[in-house]
């Protein structure tokens, strides 16, 4: 049991941070509902209290939520192209969400890097 401990947590170390793994991340949280998790993936330029927070997801929860209802759920995600700053410090990822009533949206998520770990460029 110990060796498979230790395996996992070297396995799950070694995971490396993409720009494209932290929009999968992301999309699924969504497709998922877990509004939290998407506040907790995001890097924002003036750190959040928890009260900030709070607020955040529960104002992205009332507009993500109202979209998803409407349109039958997620059903399904893929993330495209990346296209890489000169810098190597941030990204555009495009993704296409189907949702469960077949309609489709394609856009695209900032990602930054923050100490080496790829995550949602939140802004402000």
């Amino acid at each position: 049991m110990s060796v498979l401990m230790v395996a996992l947590i070297a396995f799950t170390s070694c995971a490396k941070s993409t720009p494209e793994s932290v929009t999968e991340s992301f999309l699924k949280s969504y497709q998922n509902g877990d509004y939290a998790a998407l506040v907790e993936q995001a890097h924002f330029t003036q750190p959040l209290t928890d009260e900030q927070k709070a607020e955040f997801t529960q104002m992205i929860e009332a507009k993500g939520s109202a979209e998803v209802e409407k349109k039958q759920g997620i059903a399904s995600y893929e993330v495209g192209e990346v296209v890489m700053a000169e810098d190597g410090q941030s990204a555009k990822v495009n993704y296409t969400i189907t949702f469960g009533d077949g309609t489709t949206r394609t856009d695209k998520q900032s990602v930054v890097l923050v100490d080496g770990k790829w995550m949602i460029d939140g802004g402000k």
